[in-house]
């Protein structure tokens, strides 16, 4: 049967009106037809005495699968008001790296009650990523895989693979090891299904595997893995024994959360805060940039009282003043936030920022003149000043084409520099567009005090 995106929405609508009403019952039957993801993105905007319910009497894969979809502090909150012994069987059908998420934020007593409950395997599993240091590939990786020794035939890989635990959730890849546990080979299951039985793994395997350490940074293991264009990842302990995979979804997750953590930056926010952040943490997060920023935008306002003269001869200048500061800005963030995507991605070397620069040059001269034509005609219009109209219009002009450099290639110099591109970048960015753009308006207007005045 083919589920088109109506149907698919009528049953949402369903198991919402159920949940809305109350009918816990109906909406676990309703949210058979609907996926993990989707039945979490709607639990998520509903209180707990509906969520709980529900959880508790859905089917414990599907709970286990829509719990996984929840963030690890949302997670955590509803396993510790969720009955121990039902919550304690959803942590089997979580990704084992979620699971160590959630259980290293949760309270150590309720933890440990957890803990007590479940398969003693699976709680050393836990454990073992628990220990992993957080940003590490180790701490993300899910120790569910297959693997074969070097030697074995292609029919006993395919029974390996029929018995393995339902915890592996890719099965597409074999991975062949040595005695000691080392990869030395991966074969894919389209492989696999097309050679003869009889053959051994050594025959068809694909050698010089890609891996990564359980020490390497997650980010760059996450980009590593994108680029390649892999599946997964097999992550080696230091005995170069695999420990685990990273997979794709894994690394996909890393990668948006590292670029939504960057432009979190950009605002000068903290990539440690979310909405479980109490009050005064957010605070102590947000104002000391708030403060710092107050103290660059000085330079803004020292700029502008050096000129005040002139805004006293001509008071019309201050009109314009605003558009010229927030349109560099507005550029600014537009080339920031391709670079920062870029580097985010690993789509680029840090040492491209000349090649950022060229391109910002040109879009810069372009958009400038373009830009600046329009506002030239706009303040011509607006105050009937040709002089006025050509000062104004070549200010925010020159202010697009340096905001643009300044966006497009300083992210690549601060993470040269060892900086965090993101968090340097939003509060320098709007500091120096507004100066640039002040200091060149009112400068020409200066210049041409004179005309101005006639008119």
């Amino acid at each position: 049967m083919i589920l088109e995106p109506d149907i698919l929405q009528s049953y949402r609508e369903t198991f919402e009106a159920h949940l809305a009403e109350n009918k816990i019952d109906e909406a676990v039957i309703s949210a058979q037809n609907i996926s993990a993801g989707r039945v979490a993105q709607v639990l998520t905007n509903r209180d707990y005495n509906v969520i709980i319910p529900f959880l508790e009497k859905a089917d414990q894969k599907q709970a286990g699968q829509i719990l996984a979809h929840f963030s690890p502090e949302m997670s955590v909150e509803v396993l510790e008001q969720m009955d121990p012994k039902i919550g304690s069987t959803l942590l089997d059908d979580i990704p084992i790296d979620h699971a160590a998420d959630i259980m290293q934020l949760m309270d150590q007593d309720e933890a440990s009650e957890l803990f007590s409950m479940i398969n003693p395997n699976l709680e050393a599993m836990i454990r073992d990523l628990m220990r992993y240091e957080s940003g590490t590939v180790g701490a993300v990786m899910n120790s569910h895989f297959t693997a074969v020794k070097k030697g074995a035939s292609i029919a006993d890989t395919m029974l390996a693979i029929k018995d393995a635990p339902v915890q592996i959730e890719n099965k597409n890849y074999v991975f062949v090891v040595n005695k000691k546990g080392t990869p030395e080979g991966v074969i894919s299951m389209k492989d696999l299904i097309r050679t003869n039985p009889k053959k051994l793994v050594d025959e068809i395997m694909t050698q010089n595997v890609v891996a990564v350490y359980t020490d390497d940074d997650a980010l760059e293991s996450a980009q590593l893995l994108r680029n390649r264009r892999f599946q997964m990842l097999p992550v080696l302990n230091e005995e170069d024994r695999i420990a685990g995979v990273l997979l794709l979804d894994d690394a996909i997750e890393i990668l948006s959360e590292n670029m939504a953590d960057m432009f979190m930056h950009i605002g000068a926010a903290s990539a440690d805060e979310s909405f479980y952040t109490p009050p005064l943490g957010s605070v102590k997060k947000r104002l000391p940039w708030m403060a710092g920023n107050v103290f660059l935008n000085l330079g803004a306002v020292a700029v502008i009282a050096s000129f005040e003269a002139t805004i006293e001869a001509i008071a019309a200048l201050a009109i314009f003043l605003p558009m010229i500061t927030d349109m560099g800005g507005n550029v600014g963030i537009q080339a920031l936030s391709v670079s920062i995507r870029s580097i985010a991605l690993g789509e680029v070397r840090l040492s491209e920022y000349w090649r950022a620069a060229k391109k910002e040059i040109v879009v810069g001269l372009i958009n400038g003149l373009a830009l600046g034509a329009l506002f030239a005609v706009i303040a011509y219009i607006v105050q009937a000043n040709m002089i006025l109209g050509l000062v104004a219009g070549a200010a925010l002009g020159i202010n697009v084409l340096v905001a643009g450099i300044v966006g497009g290639t300083l992210p690549f110099l601060i993470k040269r520099w060892g900086g965090d591109p993101a968090m340097m970048t939003g509060p320098v960015l709007t500091t120096i567009t507004d100066i640039t753009g002040v200091t060149i308006y009112l400068g020409l207007s200066t210049y041409f005090l004179m005309s101005l005045v006639g008119g």
